[in-house]
């Protein structure tokens, strides 16, 4: 029924009517999920042109890769659902369909994976005979611990070597999704297109931990341990449950990295402030001196581990001198060996920095892996300097966004803890556990300059003198 004119609600006398305006278009997102498609198509053909035709014991993909995707399906749809700016849920299955094209190259040219497998297979009859008492010959933590856990997969997959592989692939892409929880949760406004697409597709992250080792374990569990960390850090609970788990997790392979990431979290929670009520004493300032507390009884723990690990009697002192000479000559064997700076000085450090992150040069490469790791680190070095506004917001991020603090702190630790590593091969595959940190410092958002303070208003002084 047409409304009269006059009426409340209706159109003024005289005026022209409108056409309502037309809906906005919808953003056109790239079609991740079309390509997640296309890619499993394709590592299936992979796989069944290596199990009929190259005879390769990969047959067991043709049935296991459905089921995992399958498995984590509810994970992709979830991610569709919560984020509308770009097809999350299709780039997270690229990112794993990815990772098992990968564990195909890593399963036919395994080295540690292949003996972690045969040590595993053995753990695992015992566990299979409730027999956990079983020896893995090696000292725990370390080798020995990465067997254990390679053992309690194999039941699972009842000591299938490429099965086993694919579940650790899967294991790593888990842990890579857990370090983009974590930076969503503690950065809300930062760029998490940008680190989403690192975080998935960065080759260093699908490579290296897409078979069964410690740099597959190690992001794993890092991830948890980061989300854990992002919680903490934005008062959500749940957050020290993670944290704990994903260290003591973690510390059964590498406790001198679970060293790192607590004490980068410690760094973080120090400096941290609460904008709302600065200095006052709240339940938080509460909360955050007992993680502290935890914190320095499970460093304490992890430093006696990793003194073990070392086989030194500390590793602060003269000690860790020799902990680092021992780390280079240990691994300055192979074709891809060179020689490794000190981190104890700032010249070496600055060295060992530069290695870590942007070798080999494309003069030093050998072999396909080695190019390939070459043209990574050219692509970084170009990336960190197209990135240079990101960068330099850093100092002003440290203490309103501690999860900045955290990355920045793991990152310089990390540099001289690994510093000495002589080998690229072995520092390649090392570099998986530093990237997700250092992506959140190529993720951050360009900061607008600081407003220039207005100069102070120039007040007139008046005379005292009397007027003769």
């Amino acid at each position: 029924m047409p409304v009269p004119i006059g009426a409340p609600g209706s159109p003024r006398r005289g005026a022209r009517l409108r056409a309502p305006a037309a809906p906005e278009p919808a953003p056109s997102r790239f079609p991740w999920t079309t390509i997640a498609v296309v890619v499993l198509l394709a590592t299936l053909g992979l796989y069944a042109w290596g199990w009929l035709v190259g005879g390769n014991a990969v047959g067991v993909a043709l049935i296991e890769i459905p089921l995992l995707m399958l498995l984590t399906t509810p994970l992709f749809i979830r991610a569709s659902r919560d984020e509308q700016r770009f097809d999350l849920g299709g780039l997270l299955a690229v990112g794993l369909l990815l990772r098992f094209a990968a564990t195909y190259y890593r399963f036919a040219h395994a080295a540690d994976g292949a003996a972690y497998h045969l040590a595993g297979a053995e753990l695992a009859h015992s566990y299979r005979h409730l027999g956990f008492n079983a020896d893995p010959k090696f000292p725990v933590p370390g080798t020995g611990g990465m067997r254990i856990i390679t053992g309690v997969v194999e039941v699972f997959t009842n000591s299938n070597a490429f099965a086993t592989f694919l579940v650790f692939a899967w294991l790593g892409f888990f842990g890579c999704y857990l370090f983009y929880r974590a930076f969503v949760t503690a950065m809300p406004d930062a760029d998490h297109r940008r680190y989403a697409l690192l975080i998935l597709l960065w080759p260093t992250l699908v490579f290296w931990p897409s078979s069964i080792g410690k740099d597959c374990w190690m992001v794993f569990t890092l991830g948890i341990a980061a989300l854990g960390a992002a919680r903490v850090l934005m008062r959500r609970p749940g957050g020290y449950t993670l944290l704990l788990l994903g260290l003591v997790a973690g510390a059964l392979v590498r406790p001198h990295v679970s060293l790192l990431f607590a004490v980068a979290f410690g760094v973080a929670l120090m400096l941290g402030r609460r904008a709302d009520r600065p200095g006052a004493f709240t339940p938080t300032v509460v909360a955050k001196a007992a993680g502290l507390v935890v914190l320095l009884a499970l460093g304490g723990y992890l430093v006696s581990r990793t003194g073990d690990l070392l086989k030194t009697q500390d590793v602060t002192g003269g000690s860790v001198d020799s902990a680092l000479s021992i780390n280079a000559l240990r691994t300055s064997q192979g074709g891809s060996s060179f020689s490794a700076a000190s981190p104890t000085n700032p010249i070496g450090y600055g060295i060992a920095a530069v290695t870590i992150m942007f070798r080999p040069l494309l003069i030093e490469a050998n072999g396909t892996e080695g190019l390939a790791t070459s043209l990574e680190a050219m692509f970084l070095f170009g990336l960190c300097l197209a990135s240079w506004k990101r960068l330099a917001s850093i100092p002003r991020r440290l203490r309103s966004q501690p999860y900045v603090a955290m990355a920045c702190a793991y990152i310089l630790m990390f540099f001289f803890a690994f510093g000495t590593i002589a080998n690229f091969g072995i520092l390649a595959r090392e570099r998986s556990q530093m990237m997700p940190f250092v992506f959140v410092l190529l993720a951050l958002t360009v900061m607008p300059p600081r407003p220039k303070l207005a100069p102070p208003p120039k007040v007139e002084r008046r005379s005292t003198r009397r007027a003769r």
